[in-house]
């Protein structure tokens, strides 16, 4: 008997904030000052690029609160949110080695204000509605409208810290509420390798060899390019009109790209339900592209390349509806090894082409589908608790229909 504990998932609920004009000039007033106590306190303490949260508090708490009136646990929340800020900034300087990264004092830029539940704001859930402490004092009996999937999620699960966003575009304040789920974790009846790409959105292949491909259609590829190429005409011309466009245009091509990851990434998890998904680990993948300077479509494309939203949406949509956990595998030679004799070798795509060709054994298919089939077995590998695979699990493992290796994918 197999016993199967529980899993943590976070998901967060986009709730509307219905207020008076009176609520939401001191709401946004108060969304404006943390904005700048933000700004000021990532200024004074670049010199020393403390990721201390007692020694920000000790050295700018009284000051922030004097000089921006902001309420004691929002200024609390701020010296917490600047040492994350510096935190990442060391982090990435420390596994880029790029110096750079600390030579520019970071800015704050969102009219977004870090609450504490059941200190500064708190819900009450029976008519879903919450009250909000802001510098003008507590805005009270705030409605909350929202996603009714989301209304049975918060009441389910244990609601945590959240957060204030004020969307300029529409003018609307939204409550970003995250929500801890326990769910049940649940033993997976196949693994699935997934090839992220940029040609081909998605390729994916399981131990039943099981073969699916998800792709961005061209009319949205093109309606992205179109959006992208008139945001810079706008943002060439400067003039009031255009930046009037800019702000009715904002956001809309990130919107689209989202709806089309989360469309994506629902469509894998139904397909392959009940199943192990594995990924590639493309964390420094930009920095490891060559693009050509010349090529500007090229950049953008591999500039805006989507991998990292589609993976995090189908990981989190793995645990929440199958109860499974997803992993990510190291994707070097994932595009070169042969899935047959498992050579390697760059010559076995000449100029990175869409055909892969084993100079060795003389294998041929399609390059993504192999990128597939090698990362699950990556992933069944590192599922080995001795690190080495059983007969039978090679064996599964071999391409159907070759003389030489099993007939048939099993798991």
């Amino acid at each position: 008997m197999i016993d199967l504990s529980e899993m943590e998932q976070v998901i967060t609920a986009k709730l509307k904030l219905h207020l008076n004009k009176e609520q939401k000039q001191s709401l946004l007033e108060t969304l404006a000052a943390f904005n700048n106590s933000m700004n000021h306190l990532l200024q004074v303490n670049y010199n020393d690029k403390s990721t201390s949260v007692k020694t920000i508090h000790k050295n700018y708490y009284h000051q922030i609160r004097n000089e921006f009136n902001l309420p004691s646990q929002l200024a609390c929340a701020a010296t917490r949110a600047v040492s994350n800020i510096y935190k990442t900034l060391w982090t990435r300087f420390k596994s880029q080695k790029d110096k750079a990264v600390l030579n520019k004092i970071p800015h704050y830029n969102q009219l977004t204000a870090n609450y504490t539940l059941n200190r500064d704001i708190t819900i009450k859930l029976e008519n879903m509605e919450c009250s909000i402490t802001t510098i003008d004092g507590r805005l009270k009996n705030v409605k909350l409208t929202g996603w009714n999937q989301h209304y049975k999620q918060i009441k389910q699960g244990k609601l945590c810290d959240p957060k204030i966003t004020y969307d300029k575009r529409t003018k609307i304040f939204y409550l970003l509420l995250p929500v801890s789920l326990e769910i049940q974790e649940q033993k997976p009846k196949q693994i699935v390798g997934i090839d992220a790409g940029q040609r081909t959105t998605l390729t994916c292949v399981s131990t039943t060899n099981e073969i699916k491909i998800y792709n961005i259609s061209e009319a949205i590829r093109e309606r992205k390019a179109k959006l992208s190429k008139q945001r810079g005409t706008l943002m060439s011309k400067g003039t009031r009109p255009s930046r009037r466009k800019l702000l009715a245009l904002k956001g809309r091509e990130r919107r689209l790209i989202s709806d089309v990851s989360h469309c994506i990434s629902k469509s894998v998890v139904s397909d392959f339900q009940g199943s192990k998904l594995i990924m590639e680990d493309l964390t420094n993948i930009r920095s490891n592209t060559k693009t050509y300077r010349k090529d500007k479509e090229q950049r953008r494309q591999v500039e805006q390349w989507n991998f990292a939203e589609m993976q995090f949406k189908m990981c989190y949509k793995s645990i929440l509806y199958n109860g499974i956990e997803s992993i990510k595998v190291n994707p070097a030679y994932t595009s070169q090894k042969c899935p047959v004799c498992l050579s390697i070798s760059s010559k076995n795509r000449v100029n990175g082409s869409k055909e892969f060709k084993c100079i060795n054994c003389g294998h041929e298919e399609d390059a993504d589908i192999v990128g597939s089939r090698n990362i699950l077995s990556t992933g069944l590998l590192v599922n080995q608790p001795n690190g080495s695979l059983s007969v039978n699990v090679r064996e599964s493992l071999r391409i159907p229909g070759t003389s030489s290796h099993a007939k048939a994918w099993s798991y």
